[in-house]
């Protein structure tokens, strides 16, 4: 999302409380969305009754993702999510030109079963760059010190045991990882909508849901839209 499509939404919102310039979204319309409330969210932050929900499909090599977390989603995480006026979900959608991007996946999806995605997602995201420009073959091992530095040892051997059998980080070969299903499974709801490019994020206000967007915008930005839903009756 950009400021130019962006601020008709904003302006629509202000003149017209409950009558906005782009309406909502349900899940029974003709766009492919489904509703983001029928969506589960392991990999999520915040509260699930929060008013606004924004559910972000992205991948970790993706340097236009890292940007969108660092100067968007952590200010946001820090303030809005905190105060439990937005509940942020994660889904992972890897692109194939991206070589570590599933084995990054894969990691924050076995960190999410221990109840560490959001430190773990921060050490990748953090360390693009080192692990992304810098990589090797051995992809897992040029990630581990990363993961290892965001948990305690109990956590970092529990995390190590669930990523048995994901070394392989050919996008073809999924056998033997558990938790290529989950990965998967939000592939797959991201292709409904279609993605096209990542970050892709939908926003709903209330259980209604606007049409996906993609690309980064700004944190204030986006928090004056967030603001306009919030001062709705």
């Amino acid at each position: 999302m950009n400021s130019r499509r962006l601020l008709p939404i904003l302006a629509g919102v202000a003149l017209v409380a409950g009558a906005l310039s782009i309406q909502p979204l349900r899940a029974s319309q003709e766009h492919g969305t489904p509703d983001p409330a029928e969506l589960e969210a392991e990999k999520s932050l915040g509260n699930p009754s929060a008013p606004i929900k924004l559910i972000v499909y992205d991948d970790y090599e993706c340097p236009a993702c890292g940007n969108f977390y660092e100067q968007t989603l952590r200010p946001m995480m820090d303030t809005y999510v905190a105060e439990g006026k937005v509940y942020l979900v994660h889904r992972d959608f890897p692109l194939l030109g991206h070589k570590y991007s599933r084995q990054a996946a894969r990691w924050v999806n076995a960190a999410a079963r221990i109840g560490k995605f959001e430190a773990v997602e921060r050490a990748l995201f953090d360390n693009q760059m080192a692990w992304s420009e810098y990589g090797s073959e051995n992809p897992q091992g040029i990630m581990k010190p990363f993961v290892q530095s965001a948990l305690t040892p109990v956590e970092f051997r529990r995390v190590e045991r669930l990523m048995q059998g994901c070394e392989s980080n050919d996008h073809t070969e999924l056998k033997g990882c558990a938790v290529d299903a989950e990965i998967q499974r939000d592939m797959a709801s991201g292709e409904l909508l279609p993605i096209t490019q990542t970050p892709t994020f939908i926003i709903s206000y209330k259980g209604k849901a606007y049409p996906p967007e993609s690309g980064g915008v700004a944190w204030p930005l986006l928090k004056q839209f967030f603001d306009q839903l919030l001062s709705q009756k």
